[in-house]
Order: C-alpha cells, then structure tokens, then sequence
C-alpha cells in the first residue's frame, strides 16, 4: 500500500504518513485511528490502564507521577477525565514509571494488565526478554563502574528528571536494564559528556543547528 493510499483510507488524510516523517506530533486518539485501520489494539487504554495499576501498587500519588515524569501534577487527572496525551507523552510517562518501580511491582502491574490489549504484543515481550546469560531477577549493583540515575544525574551536574527526560527521548547517555533498576555505565556517561564539550557558546549552538537539519 502507498503512503497516500494509507493516509487517505487510514486517516482521511493523503499526506498523514508524509507529515509524520516532517515531525507532527500525534496525540494518542489520532494515532489510535491509524491502529484501528491496521487492526492493531489502541494505545490511549492501555496507557490508562497502565497508569492506574502503577498507582494502584506502587502507592504512587497522581500529582506525584505527573510531576516528576512530566512537570505537570494535573496530568493523571487530565487522563481520568478523558485528556488524549500526545504520544511523547505516552513514551515519558511508562518510562519514568519503568525507571520507578522494582521488579515485584512490575510484575503486579503486568498481572492488573493481563486482560487488555496491547498493540505492542510480542514485540515488547521481546524486548522485556533478558540477553544471554542475564539473569532476568539481576541488577546491576548500584557501585564500581554503575550508577543508578540519581547517581548518574550528580555525576552529569543534571538533575534525575532531567536525565530521565533525556532517557525517553533518546538522547541521553547509554543505559542498561538487565533486571528492574536503570543503571549506567561510568564510562558512558563519560562518552556522552565528552561529546558535548565545547570551547564557545556559539560552537555549541552551531552543532545544535547542525544537528536540527
């Protein structure tokens, strides 16, 4: 099928999937019809169902999630009234839920989550999938050569939910996660930083520029 063609019977649209690749943020309701079209389960109730089994073990205040994953305290109430979170959105919010929450819990909200579609399938259960020779149950040790991200971010002179931001976006420094905790490799950290040093302000901006094309 062609991206017009997509675009047209998906979203009524022509010029969807060619708008997506100049940058359009989508907000999960859109991103939901595109699912629909492909009979693929929606997005927007799995995040919600997702972020009331969160609070539901976790103990979690609502402000609290909101606050230190998004800077918004309103946010959960937003979602319990009927709010469609863009999809940035929805990728910060499970992995700061991810990055919070120990491997009893997860497993706990996995088991809450046991009855609702989830358009990532297998995919994510692949994902979840420790590496050879990796016990699933293992953490790094939060010592040596690995930090957790509160470690991570003092190490960086950025605060954790900085960090965290740049975890969810991508464009912070390596991390792993054999086993429940985030942790970061002192070396990587080091890569990363190196890589943003700069000797002017605007050498800085010009590779930002550069960057941004």
């Amino acid at each position: 099928m062609s991206e017009r063609r997509f675009g047209a019977e998906a979203m009524g649209d022509p010029g969807f999937l060619r708008s997506l690749a100049r940058g359009r943020s989508l907000r999960l309701r859109t991103a939901d019809r595109a699912l629909a079209f492909m009979g693929c389960p929606p997005l927007e109730p799995l995040l919600r169902a997702e972020v009331e089994a969160f609070l539901a073990v976790s103990g979690t205040k609502a402000s609290v999630l909101g606050e230190e994953a998004l800077g918004d305290r309103a946010f959960v109430g937003r979602l319990r009234r009927g709010a469609s979170p863009y999809l940035e959105t929805f990728d910060r919010v499970r992995a700061w839920m991810a990055a919070n929450a120990t491997e009893e819990e997860l497993r706990a909200v996995r088991g809450r989550l046991a009855g609702v579609p989830d358009p990532f399938g297998a995919t994510r259960e692949a994902a979840q999938t420790p590496a050879a020779g990796v016990d699933a149950g293992e953490d790094l040790p939060a010592n040596g050569n690995f930090l957790d991200t509160r470690e991570a971010a003092a190490r960086l002179g950025l605060s954790p939910k900085t960090l965290e931001r740049c975890r969810a976006s991508g464009e912070g420094p390596e991390f792993r996660k054999p086993g429940s905790r985030v942790r970061y490799r002192l070396e990587d950290l080091e890569a990363w930083a190196s890589a943003r040093r700069w000797t002017s302000i605007s050498q800085e901006r010009g590779a930002r520029r550069g960057k941004e094309r």
